[in-house]
């Protein structure tokens, strides 16, 4: 009899063929102090993630350049709506007027920073008009272009070719007459320059021709 009892528990017992065996199912403890770590570090993601999103579709309108800037010039600038992001607050707001002139060049099409506007004038300056010859000017010279200022003298003795001389360099333009032409062909250029070279630079448009060449402004400084 016990023989068969044995019999029948192992037969009860014993695994059928490709039967998994039974596992317990551990109790989640909500008291367990890592769970909730875990799920604050979760819930701070999503909400993390959830703002810089937000902060990314925001759009604002700034002012951006209509044509290439140089320093001292007036902005020239029209309204455009982009999505700056932590950025916004580093260019100028298209409900901001623009007072001031250029301080430093901006390229068209780029974005007006706030610190570009404020340009001052030289503390002793003076303002010189230049005769110049259209041909020997930058086309469509404009006030706040930065020219370098040279001179050919009139006349070399022995018929020696002149050479020029730089006069003035980073030179700005405060006044271009370009729609005015004088009695002998030539345009009124106002520009300025510091107090003790206005002397040397009169005696030079009047000693010989003057030529005025542009400074790009990849070339000027941007501080």
């Amino acid at each position: 009899m016990a023989g068969f009892t044995r019999q029948l528990t192992n037969q009860h017992t014993s695994q059928l063929p490709g039967q998994v065996p039974a596992k317990r199912l551990r109790v989640v403890r909500w008291r367990d102090l890592r769970l909730w770590v875990g799920l604050a570090i979760m819930v701070l993601a999503m909400f993390a993630g959830a703002f810089i999103l937000s902060r990314g579709e925001q759009t604002t309108t700034v002012w951006r350049a209509s044509t290439d800037l140089s320093i001292g010039s007036v902005p020239v600038a029209t309204p455009v709506t982009v999505a700056l992001g932590e950025a916004q607050d580093q260019y100028l707001p298209a409900n901001e007027p623009l007072t001031g002139r250029l301080r430093w060049p901006v390229a068209a099409g780029d974005l007006i920073p706030r610190g570009a506007l404020g340009y001052s004038s030289l503390l002793n300056a003076r303002m010189v008009t230049l005769p110049v010859d259209p041909l020997h000017a930058p086309v469509n010279l404009a006030t706040g272009d930065i020219v370098d200022i040279w001179s050919t003298p009139a006349e070399v003795a022995g018929g020696i070719t002149a050479k020029p001389v730089l006069v003035f360099s980073r030179v700005t333009v405060a006044e271009a007459a370009i729609d005015s032409v004088g009695i002998g062909g030539e345009i009124a250029v106002v520009v300025e320059v510091p107090a003790d070279g206005a002397a040397q630079l009169v005696a030079a448009a009047r000693s010989g021709l003057i030529d005025l060449v542009a400074v790009p402004i990849t070339s000027q400084p941007t501080s």
